[in-house]
């Protein structure tokens, strides 16, 4: 429960309950109707922030959860406002994240969110799979604001969800071909540095990292693989809107 001066996510909570379906599909028509809450959950992000008012997010976890959400609460009202043109995120350059953003009265744009405070502040490669960019290959919205204190669970649940997905990741035994999403790609800096400073190793490969989370029969396999033995190919990134 949040004290009245303590940023709320109720809001937002109710919001992507109503409007976000279990693959993270978006009824956007619908939450185009309650404009009026989704701009309030706004207005709050761009009062306060863990920079303008610390003591409301004293841990790393809490910060995590505002940044997150935070990120995820834009592309919703930037996609929600332009719809039903469903290009407002995605050009045909897929440049979206030039959108201006506020948070703790700060002028930001979600590429500064994203690159200069979420990916250098907690170096944890994960968030890669909380982040929604409101398009159908993006890792799915969640329904619901994450808990309070269980952001790290959170984030652990995403990475096996979507490295589970075989339309994120496969493997094919007979060509030693590893598909990946286009995220283990424009990332990758994310994920190998992740291995070298937590996991210890010294020529790490994206594989390695894969094999974190992945379970099941390909999982047995792939580990008995040497990672240079395997090729990798990236799938096609579907940039089309997130809408149910």
């Amino acid at each position: 429960m949040n004290s009245p001066d303590q940023l709320s996510y109720d809001e937002y909570d109710r919001l992507t309950r109503a409007y976000a379906d279990e693959d993270g599909g978006v009824n956007y028509s619908g939450l185009k109707k309650e404009m009026a809450a989704l701009k309030g959950f706004i207005d709050q992000l761009a009062a306060a922030s863990p920079e303008n008012e610390p003591e409301w997010f004293p841990t790393e976890d809490e910060r995590k959860r505002y940044y997150l959400t935070a990120y995820n609460a834009y592309i919703l009202f930037y996609a929600a406002s332009g719809y039903p043109d469903r290009h407002t995120l995605w050009s045909g350059l897929g440049l979206f994240k030039n959108k201006d953003i506020v948070l703790g009265g700060r002028k930001l744009t979600l590429n500064d969110l994203e690159h200069n405070i979420i990916r250098k502040e907690f170096m944890d490669p994960r968030i890669h799979f909380a982040l929604n960019c409101g398009a159908r290959s993006c890792p799915p919205l969640k329904a619901g604001v994450i808990a309070q204190n269980a952001t790290d669970n959170e984030l652990e649940q995403a990475a096996r969800r979507f490295i589970n997905d075989p339309g994120n990741v496969r493997f094919d035994e007979p060509s030693l071909t590893l598909y990946l999403s286009k995220i283990f790609d424009w990332f990758a800096v994310d994920f190998l540095n992740y291995l070298r400073a937590k996991r210890g190793l010294a020529n790490p490969h994206v594989a390695q990292y894969v094999a974190l989370y992945l379970s099941g029969p390909a999982a047995e396999i792939l580990a008995k693989i040497p990672a240079p033995a395997l090729t990798i190919k990236y799938l096609d990134y579907n940039k089309d809107l997130n809408e149910q």
